[in-house]
Parts: C-alpha cells; sequence; structure tokens
C-alpha cells in the first residue's frame, strides 16, 4: 500500500507511532523516505552472511515487516540460519509474519512482540538495529550498546543503520534540506513532509556519527567501520 497518511491536514496532529496504520504502509514508508534503504538491507545481509557463525542466534531489534529475513533467505542460498525479530508494535510483528508466510523457506525464522531494552539475548554472532536506536530515550542507549556488545560472541557483530545530526548547523541544515528534496522525489508533497516531520519530532532523536562511535569503542568493540553514508544517513559495522 502507499503510503499517503499525512497527504491531508491533520488537526490535531498526533505523535508519530508504529500503529497499524504505519504498519500497512510502512514497506512503501521507507523505501521512500530512507536513502539507499534497499541498498543498506543487501549490504547488510551480505556482511550478515561473511560473518555468522552457525548454531548461533541473529537478532533484529526493530524488525518492523521483517525484510531482513526475506533478504537473507535470499543471500544465504539454503545455508542455515536462525533468526529472532523484536519488535514491541504489534501490528508490526503481526504484518511480519503474514509477509514471512509467503515465502518458502526452511530456516528457523520467528517474530516476537517486545522491548528490546532488557531482552535477553542468547548465543548471538549477529545483532542488528536499523533505524531503531534513533528511538530509543538518548540515555538509555549506551546501556543498550553495552547489552548487546556483552550478548555477542567473540568475532561477533553489530550492524548499526541511523540517521544522524551534525555538529555544524550549516552541514546539518543542508543535509536536512537534501533529505527533503529526496522525499519530494519520491512523491511527497510539502503537507506530507512538513506534518511527518512535526509529528516525529522528540520521537525520533538523533546523535551525531562521532557520539555513536564513540559509545560503540566505549563498550568495547575492536573494529568499527561506515560501510554507507549518505548526508545524515549512516550504516556502521562493529566487530567483537
Amino acid at each position: 500500500m502507499r503510503d499517503d497518511i499525512y497527504q491531508y491536514k491533520k488537526d490535531p496532529l498526533e505523535k508519530f507511532t508504529f500503529s497499524k496504520e504505519v504498519s500497512d504502509v510502512f514497506n512503501d514508508m521507507i523505501n521512500r523516505s530512507v536513502p539507499g534503504y534497499k541498498d543498506v538491507l543487501n549490504m547488510s545481509g551480505e556482511i550478515i552472511k561473511k560473518f555468522y557463525q552457525q548454531d548461533t542466534m541473529i537478532y533484529d531489534l526493530g524488525a518492523s515487516t521483517g525484510a531482513l529475513p526475506l533478504k537473507l533467505i535470499e543471500i544465504f542460498q539454503g545455508l542455515r540460519f536462525r533468526y529472532v525479530g523484536v519488535d514491541n508494535s504489534l501490528p508490526m510483528v503481526e504484518k511480519a509474519h503474514s509477509y514471512l508466510k509467503k515465502v518458502s523457506h526452511d530456516q528457523e525464522i520467528d517474530f516476537m512482540q517486545g522491548d528490546i531494552e532488557g531482552f535477553l539475548f542468547k548465543d548471538a554472532s549477529v545483532i542488528v538495529s536499523s533505524y531503531t536506536m534513533q528511538f530509543i530515550f538518548p540515555e538509555r542507549r549506551e546501556s543498550l550498546f553495552q547489552e548487546i556488545y556483552n550478548s555477542l560472541i567473540a568475532s561477533g557483530i553489530f550492524i548499526l543503520s541511523e540517521k544522524v545530526v551534525e555538529e555544524d548547523e550549516r552541514l546539518n541544515l543542508f543535509y536536512q534540506e537534501r533529505h527533503y528534496q529526496m522525499k519530494k522525489k519520491e512523491g511527497y508533497s510539502d503537507l506530507e513532509i512538513a506534518q511527518k516531520r512535526d509529528a516525529i519530532e522528540n520521537v525520533l532523536i538523533p546523535f551525531t556519527l562521532d557520539r555513536n562511535i564513540e559509545m560503540l569503542r566505549e563498550c568495547g568493540f575492536s573494529t568499527i567501520s561506515i560501510f554507507y553514508k549518505w548526508y545524515n544517513f549512516v550504516s556502521i559495522l562493529a566487530v567483537k
């Protein structure tokens, strides 16, 4: 379904949530709103195949509609993997299950509704957070990063994709403008862009790239590599 949630003036404008309305249009929304989303998904899948250790777990934090395991089924080409996607939105989890049922596979894949903070990770060689940490309260992110690091086995990886902000306000405004222009090219109107921006304000709170890298280093990750960046969107590979 096409994302037309903010097509008409909303009064009052409610704060953005991952509701059933959002889950129904989420695939269209993320493809038209996140620069390079398909490329990042494919690159993440290739990285996971390289670093995944047999008989361990892949955890997807904020799994949304389950795009990652569908990509992994394609990339792994029959090689076995074990995957659990966690999302606190029940409509997202239900949508992920419905998409997975349409695909033939023999992998161990499950989706769970739950809070990723305090979630018990077991035998993880891969943990992925795709545009999810930006929705976690800022003061809780560092401890969650540490929990992720502690949960990974030796040589395990954490893939972090996030929207970021710049220290330099000139660059920050320029990057935001480029993002808005991209969304306009994808068919969003000025009204849609403005209402989505206002609805998500103080719900999505991005850090700088440097702050994200600093937290990863403080947790103990030995290797940190940026494998994708588009203005104010970035994807990072961290290896334990």
